[in-house]
């Protein structure tokens, strides 16, 4: 049993490694390049993380209603690539209260609806503030600098906690998450950060690089745990099967979903 769980690691291990070399090159093309294709890798993601919230918050296979959920968000991201932030989020909030009229109407169409509206704003904001900042005088530089901190922070917080092993610093909310991994990738990431910044960005001040730098790493863990408590209570492991090793699209969104929406904010300090 020992055998066949060693086994099973190390497979997961290389499924794990193999979906990060193929990913990486693709989502840092669709940061660095302003072309159609680049657009539409992430619109295409949001396609994917909006039917995988769907199935997990809705316990149902209905294509009519999670092509309705899927439009709302992909379009929704799609008209902000054309827009400043602030109709964007009129964009958004215009979404959010058609949804909300099935609420006002008592309509049953959806079983979960608070979910639903959750998702969009889950899903949809992100996204969002990727285009946004993706359009900065140094945009481009900021998204791979949070980009290089939150892979980082992950792939080396899985690497460690394989390696060193120990007690769990999340039992029940993420329970492969180990005291070891998780602060030993917090502060890996937290150094890549570090080197990428005072390299790309134009700021002199190492205290902020620092401090920002860390900032990023423990947003990624934030994340992860905020979706690891929604993915409990419906009693999910994993987002979906489509990346192997990784789980879902979802389980790869969780870690940059809030170091997105921090790095709008950070923007103006750097």
């Amino acid at each position: 049993m020992v055998l066949d769980n060693k086994i099973y690691k190390n497979i997961n291990f290389l499924r794990r490694l193999f979906s990060i070399f193929f990913l990486l090159p693709i989502y840092f093309y669709s940061i660095i390049s302003q072309s159609f294709l680049a657009n539409f890798i992430i619109l295409i993601t949001a396609a994917f993380l909006s039917i995988e919230w769907f199935l997990i918050t809705q316990k149902e296979n209905n294509f009519i209603k999670i092509s309705l959920f899927l439009i709302a968000v992909v379009l929704n991201i799609f008209i902000s690539t054309f827009t400043n932030f602030f109709f964007s989020f009129i964009s958004t909030f215009f979404f959010l209260f058609l949804f909300s009229l099935f609420i006002f109407f008592k309509n049953t169409f959806f079983k979960n609806l608070p979910w639903i509206i959750y998702g969009l704003f889950y899903l949809s904001v992100p996204l969002i503030v990727f285009f946004q900042i993706k359009n900065l005088d140094n945009g481009i530089v900021m998204l791979c600098w949070l980009m290089i901190i939150i892979t980082t922070t992950d792939i080396f917080s899985y690497l460690f906690g394989n390696i060193f092993k120990g007690p769990k610093i999340f039992p029940k909310t993420s329970p492969s998450k180990t005291y070891s991994g998780t602060i030993l990738g917090l502060l890996t990431g937290t150094l890549f950060g570090i080197l990428y910044s005072l390299n790309y960005l134009n700021n002199d001040n190492i205290f902020i690089l620092i401090l920002f730098s860390f900032f990023f790493s423990i947003s990624g863990l934030v994340g992860d745990i905020f979706l690891s408590n929604i993915k409990r209570k419906f009693n999910v492991k994993d987002s979906s099967n489509f990346l192997p090793g990784h789980g879902g699209f979802l389980d790869r969104f969780d870690s940059i979903s809030f170091g997105l929406i921090n790095l709008f904010f950070i923007h103006f300090f750097i």
